[in-house]
Protein backbone atom coordinates (compact mmCIF):
# COMPACT_ATOMS: atom_id res chain seq x y z
CA UNK A 1 0.00 0.00 0.00
CA UNK A 2 1.27 3.73 -1.15
CA UNK A 3 0.38 5.01 1.98
CA UNK A 4 2.63 3.55 4.38
CA UNK A 5 5.46 4.93 2.52
CA UNK A 6 4.67 7.93 2.53
CA UNK A 7 4.34 7.82 6.74
CA UNK A 8 6.77 7.42 9.19
CA UNK A 9 4.93 5.08 10.87
CA UNK A 10 1.40 4.01 10.87
CA UNK A 11 0.97 5.63 14.64
CA UNK A 12 2.00 8.98 13.29
CA UNK A 13 -1.67 9.84 11.41
CA UNK A 14 -2.97 8.96 15.28
CA UNK A 15 -1.23 11.17 17.13
CA UNK A 16 -1.02 14.51 14.24
CA UNK A 17 -5.25 13.49 14.62
CA UNK A 18 -5.13 14.34 18.32
CA UNK A 19 -2.51 16.89 18.20
CA UNK A 20 -4.52 18.58 15.31
CA UNK A 21 -7.74 18.40 17.45
CA UNK A 22 -6.22 19.33 20.89
CA UNK A 23 -3.57 21.71 19.51
CA UNK A 24 -1.51 20.89 22.58
CA UNK A 25 1.03 17.60 22.80
CA UNK A 26 0.17 17.11 26.22
CA UNK A 27 -3.46 17.05 25.77
CA UNK A 28 -2.78 14.30 22.87
CA UNK A 29 -0.34 12.55 24.74
CA UNK A 30 -3.05 11.53 27.49
CA UNK A 31 -4.95 9.79 25.05
CA UNK A 32 -1.87 7.70 24.29
CA UNK A 33 -0.58 7.55 27.45
CA UNK A 34 2.56 9.04 26.23
CA UNK A 35 4.47 11.87 27.24
CA UNK A 36 4.31 15.68 25.45
CA UNK A 37 8.18 14.96 24.30
CA UNK A 38 7.05 12.03 22.63
CA UNK A 39 3.99 13.11 20.86
CA UNK A 40 6.46 16.33 20.24
CA UNK A 41 9.30 13.48 18.90
CA UNK A 42 6.07 11.58 16.54
CA UNK A 43 5.46 15.00 15.01
CA UNK A 44 8.99 16.02 13.95
CA UNK A 45 9.57 12.98 12.52
CA UNK A 46 6.20 12.91 10.61
CA UNK A 47 7.26 16.63 9.38
CA UNK A 48 10.95 15.35 8.67
CA UNK A 49 9.47 12.69 6.57
CA UNK A 50 6.69 14.79 4.46
CA UNK A 51 9.07 17.27 4.38
CA UNK A 52 6.35 20.04 5.44
CA UNK A 53 5.58 22.01 8.70
CA UNK A 54 2.79 20.87 10.37
CA UNK A 55 2.22 22.93 12.97
CA UNK A 56 3.53 26.40 14.30
CA UNK A 57 4.60 26.30 17.85
CA UNK A 58 4.78 29.61 19.58
CA UNK A 59 4.58 30.41 24.08
CA UNK A 60 0.55 30.83 23.16
CA UNK A 61 0.77 26.73 22.34
CA UNK A 62 0.14 25.31 18.79
CA UNK A 63 -1.21 26.71 15.29
CA UNK A 64 -1.88 24.59 12.26
CA UNK A 65 -0.34 25.88 9.27
CA UNK A 66 -1.73 25.91 6.08
CA UNK A 67 -0.23 22.54 5.05
CA UNK A 68 -1.09 21.21 8.39
CA UNK A 69 -5.12 22.32 8.09
CA UNK A 70 -5.27 20.23 4.97
CA UNK A 71 -4.18 17.01 6.53
CA UNK A 72 -6.05 17.50 9.59
CA UNK A 73 -9.46 17.92 7.72
CA UNK A 74 -8.29 15.20 5.78
CA UNK A 75 -7.76 12.56 8.51
CA UNK A 76 -10.44 13.52 10.78
CA UNK A 77 -12.90 13.21 7.67
CA UNK A 78 -11.50 9.61 7.07
CA UNK A 79 -11.23 8.66 10.55
CA UNK A 80 -15.23 9.59 10.87
CA UNK A 81 -15.62 7.52 8.15
CA UNK A 82 -13.95 4.12 9.41
CA UNK A 83 -15.73 5.16 12.86
CA UNK A 84 -19.07 5.06 11.31
CA UNK A 85 -18.71 2.08 9.17
CA UNK A 86 -16.97 -0.09 12.55
CA UNK A 87 -20.05 1.24 14.78
CA UNK A 88 -22.24 -0.55 11.51
CA UNK A 89 -19.92 -3.46 11.99
CA UNK A 90 -20.39 -3.22 16.04
CA UNK A 91 -24.26 -2.75 15.68
CA UNK A 92 -25.14 -5.32 13.45
CA UNK A 93 -23.27 -7.91 15.71
CA UNK A 94 -25.37 -6.63 18.77
CA UNK A 95 -29.11 -5.77 17.53
CA UNK A 96 -30.27 -6.98 13.77
CA UNK A 97 -32.84 -4.73 14.13
CA UNK A 98 -30.18 -2.02 13.22
CA UNK A 99 -30.50 -0.69 9.89
CA UNK A 100 -27.49 1.36 8.43
CA UNK A 101 -28.11 3.02 5.25
CA UNK A 102 -26.10 5.11 2.81
CA UNK A 103 -27.51 7.89 1.44
CA UNK A 104 -26.89 11.61 -0.25
CA UNK A 105 -27.70 14.55 2.32
CA UNK A 106 -29.70 15.69 -0.11
CA UNK A 107 -32.42 12.10 -0.05
CA UNK A 108 -31.59 12.28 3.75
CA UNK A 109 -32.72 15.69 4.32
CA UNK A 110 -35.61 16.32 1.16
CA UNK A 111 -37.21 12.59 0.82
CA UNK A 112 -36.79 10.28 3.92
CA UNK A 113 -36.95 13.37 6.86
CA UNK A 114 -41.03 14.11 5.79
CA UNK A 115 -41.54 10.22 5.67
CA UNK A 116 -39.65 9.27 8.49
CA UNK A 117 -42.94 9.95 10.90
CA UNK A 118 -44.48 7.11 8.96
CA UNK A 119 -41.69 4.71 8.91
CA UNK A 120 -41.36 4.94 12.54
CA UNK A 121 -45.12 4.08 12.80
CA UNK A 122 -45.05 0.99 10.40
CA UNK A 123 -41.47 -0.16 11.58
CA UNK A 124 -41.07 1.15 15.40
CA UNK A 125 -38.95 -1.99 16.19
CA UNK A 126 -36.44 -0.82 13.92
CA UNK A 127 -33.31 1.65 14.64
CA UNK A 128 -32.18 3.40 11.28
CA UNK A 129 -28.86 5.02 11.45
CA UNK A 130 -27.48 6.94 8.26
CA UNK A 131 -23.87 7.32 6.68
CA UNK A 132 -24.65 10.69 4.85
CA UNK A 133 -22.72 11.40 1.26
CA UNK A 134 -22.19 14.56 0.74
CA UNK A 135 -21.22 14.66 -3.03
CA UNK A 136 -22.90 11.99 -5.70
CA UNK A 137 -24.39 9.46 -4.55
CA UNK A 138 -21.61 6.83 -5.62
CA UNK A 139 -18.94 4.51 -4.23
CA UNK A 140 -19.13 1.19 -2.45
CA UNK A 141 -21.45 0.08 0.08
CA UNK A 142 -19.82 -1.88 2.43
CA UNK A 143 -20.02 -1.56 6.03
CA UNK A 144 -23.71 -0.80 5.96
CA UNK A 145 -26.73 -2.46 5.08
CA UNK A 146 -28.09 -0.59 2.00
CA UNK A 147 -27.26 2.34 0.24
CA UNK A 148 -28.80 4.42 -2.53
CA UNK A 149 -26.48 4.78 -5.56
CA UNK A 150 -26.47 5.62 -8.59
CA UNK A 151 -26.19 2.83 -11.17
CA UNK A 152 -24.55 -0.29 -10.18
CA UNK A 153 -21.09 0.82 -8.51
CA UNK A 154 -17.81 -1.07 -10.11
CA UNK A 155 -15.70 -2.33 -6.90
CA UNK A 156 -17.20 -5.26 -4.55
CA UNK A 157 -20.32 -7.32 -5.74
CA UNK A 158 -23.16 -5.57 -4.75
CA UNK A 159 -27.02 -6.97 -5.07
CA UNK A 160 -28.68 -4.12 -6.81
CA UNK A 161 -32.53 -3.42 -6.92
CA UNK A 162 -34.02 -0.57 -9.24
CA UNK A 163 -35.22 2.42 -7.35
CA UNK A 164 -36.14 5.12 -9.35
CA UNK A 165 -35.75 6.52 -13.10
CA UNK A 166 -33.28 9.89 -13.14
CA UNK A 167 -35.42 12.74 -13.99
CA UNK A 168 -33.99 16.09 -13.64
CA UNK A 169 -35.99 19.33 -13.65
CA UNK A 170 -35.10 23.30 -12.94
CA UNK A 171 -36.87 24.56 -9.89
CA UNK A 172 -37.22 27.31 -7.78
CA UNK A 173 -39.12 29.33 -5.33
CA UNK A 174 -42.67 30.70 -6.00
CA UNK A 175 -41.50 34.37 -5.16
CA UNK A 176 -38.48 33.78 -7.43
CA UNK A 177 -40.52 32.68 -10.51
CA UNK A 178 -42.92 35.44 -10.13
CA UNK A 179 -39.80 37.91 -9.79
CA UNK A 180 -37.71 36.57 -12.63
CA UNK A 181 -40.13 34.39 -14.85
CA UNK A 182 -39.59 30.61 -16.49
CA UNK A 183 -36.70 29.90 -18.38
CA UNK A 184 -39.38 28.69 -21.26
CA UNK A 185 -39.88 32.85 -21.65
CA UNK A 186 -36.05 33.36 -22.04
CA UNK A 187 -33.74 34.33 -24.74
CA UNK A 188 -30.73 34.08 -22.48
CA UNK A 189 -29.97 33.18 -18.71
CA UNK A 190 -28.87 36.85 -17.82
CA UNK A 191 -31.59 37.38 -15.36
CA UNK A 192 -30.91 34.49 -13.77
CA UNK A 193 -28.76 32.64 -11.02
CA UNK A 194 -28.08 29.27 -11.28
CA UNK A 195 -27.40 27.10 -7.99
CA UNK A 196 -24.42 24.16 -9.16
CA UNK A 197 -22.94 21.83 -7.29
CA UNK A 198 -19.06 21.70 -7.18
CA UNK A 199 -16.80 19.20 -9.30
CA UNK A 200 -17.07 17.52 -12.46
CA UNK A 201 -20.97 16.71 -12.94
CA UNK A 202 -22.79 14.34 -14.53
CA UNK A 203 -25.74 16.63 -15.40
CA UNK A 204 -24.45 19.93 -15.29
CA UNK A 205 -26.64 23.15 -16.31
CA UNK A 206 -25.07 23.47 -19.62
CA UNK A 207 -26.22 19.70 -20.89
CA UNK A 208 -29.31 19.99 -19.40
CA UNK A 209 -30.07 23.40 -21.47
CA UNK A 210 -28.75 21.95 -24.34
CA UNK A 211 -29.95 18.42 -24.26
CA UNK A 212 -33.71 20.10 -23.33
CA UNK A 213 -33.25 22.59 -26.05
CA UNK A 214 -32.68 26.26 -24.51
CA UNK A 215 -30.26 28.60 -25.12
CA UNK A 216 -26.77 28.11 -22.69
CA UNK A 217 -25.46 31.69 -23.49
CA UNK A 218 -25.39 34.70 -21.45
CA UNK A 219 -25.60 33.05 -18.36
CA UNK A 220 -26.22 34.69 -15.23
CA UNK A 221 -24.42 34.44 -12.28
CA UNK A 222 -23.49 31.18 -10.38
CA UNK A 223 -23.63 30.16 -6.61
CA UNK A 224 -21.83 26.88 -6.44
CA UNK A 225 -21.81 24.74 -2.98
CA UNK A 226 -19.78 21.47 -2.35
CA UNK A 227 -23.03 19.74 -0.67
CA UNK A 228 -26.38 19.44 -3.08
CA UNK A 229 -28.72 19.62 -0.13
CA UNK A 230 -27.45 23.75 -0.10
CA UNK A 231 -27.94 23.41 -3.67
CA UNK A 232 -31.73 23.05 -2.98
CA UNK A 233 -31.82 24.97 -0.23
CA UNK A 234 -30.83 27.98 -2.09
CA UNK A 235 -34.26 27.25 -4.87
CA UNK A 236 -36.08 26.96 -1.92
CA UNK A 237 -35.08 30.26 -0.29
CA UNK A 238 -35.52 32.04 -3.27
CA UNK A 239 -31.73 32.69 -4.18
CA UNK A 240 -31.44 30.67 -7.37
CA UNK A 241 -32.37 28.44 -9.96
CA UNK A 242 -31.44 24.57 -9.34
CA UNK A 243 -31.84 21.19 -11.04
CA UNK A 244 -33.95 19.27 -9.41
CA UNK A 245 -33.08 15.25 -9.31
CA UNK A 246 -37.25 14.77 -9.74
CA UNK A 247 -37.42 11.88 -6.60
CA UNK A 248 -35.30 14.28 -4.56
CA UNK A 249 -37.22 17.66 -4.74
CA UNK A 250 -40.70 15.44 -5.28
CA UNK A 251 -41.73 16.40 -2.00
CA UNK A 252 -41.27 20.07 -1.83
CA UNK A 253 -42.95 20.62 -5.28
CA UNK A 254 -46.20 18.87 -3.61
CA UNK A 255 -45.56 21.27 -0.45
CA UNK A 256 -45.01 24.37 -3.01
CA UNK A 257 -41.72 25.33 -1.28
CA UNK A 258 -40.51 24.99 -4.67
CA UNK A 259 -42.11 25.19 -7.94
CA UNK A 260 -41.36 24.07 -11.63
CA UNK A 261 -39.14 26.65 -13.52
CA UNK A 262 -39.28 25.02 -16.92
CA UNK A 263 -41.57 23.04 -18.51
CA UNK A 264 -39.15 20.61 -20.04
CA UNK A 265 -37.16 17.95 -18.08
CA UNK A 266 -34.23 15.80 -18.79
CA UNK A 267 -34.75 12.10 -18.55
CA UNK A 268 -31.17 10.76 -18.84
CA UNK A 269 -32.23 7.11 -19.34
CA UNK A 270 -30.45 6.31 -15.65
CA UNK A 271 -31.31 4.64 -12.86
CA UNK A 272 -30.77 4.83 -9.39
CA UNK A 273 -30.44 1.41 -7.22
CA UNK A 274 -31.03 -0.04 -3.70
CA UNK A 275 -27.71 -1.50 -3.41
CA UNK A 276 -26.60 -4.15 -0.47
CA UNK A 277 -22.88 -5.56 0.07
CA UNK A 278 -23.13 -9.07 -1.40
CA UNK A 279 -20.97 -11.11 0.30
CA UNK A 280 -23.16 -10.37 3.51
CA UNK A 281 -26.57 -12.05 4.00
CA UNK A 282 -29.49 -9.09 4.14
CA UNK A 283 -31.02 -9.42 7.48
CA UNK A 284 -34.95 -9.68 7.84
CA UNK A 285 -35.41 -5.67 9.17
CA UNK A 286 -32.91 -3.91 5.96
CA UNK A 287 -35.51 -6.57 3.70
CA UNK A 288 -37.68 -4.53 5.11
CA UNK A 289 -36.86 -1.04 4.76
CA UNK A 290 -35.75 -1.98 1.19
CA UNK A 291 -38.94 -2.67 0.24
CA UNK A 292 -40.26 0.35 1.81
CA UNK A 293 -38.32 2.37 0.25
CA UNK A 294 -39.48 0.76 -3.28
CA UNK A 295 -43.03 1.02 -2.15
CA UNK A 296 -42.40 4.71 -1.48
CA UNK A 297 -40.93 5.55 -4.41
CA UNK A 298 -43.38 3.57 -6.51
CA UNK A 299 -46.11 6.18 -4.97
CA UNK A 300 -44.68 8.80 -5.49
CA UNK A 301 -44.50 7.94 -9.20
CA UNK A 302 -48.40 7.39 -9.69
CA UNK A 303 -49.04 10.16 -8.75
Amino acid sequence: MQLRKLLPSAGALFMFEASARHLNFTAAGREFNISQSAVSHMIGRLEAHLGVKLFLRNPKGLQLTEEGQILAYAVSHSFQEVETILGAFHARKRDTKVVTISVSSAFAMYWFMPRFDAFREQFPEIDLRFQVIHGEPVGSCEGVDLGIRYSPNPGPPSHNWKLTSEVVIPVCSPGYLETHGSLDICEDLGRHTLANLTGALRVPWQRYLREAGYPDKNIGQNLVFSDYALVVQAAIKGQAVALGWWHVVAHELNQQGLVRAASRQLETGNNYYISAPEDLPLQKSAILVRDWLIDEMTGMESL
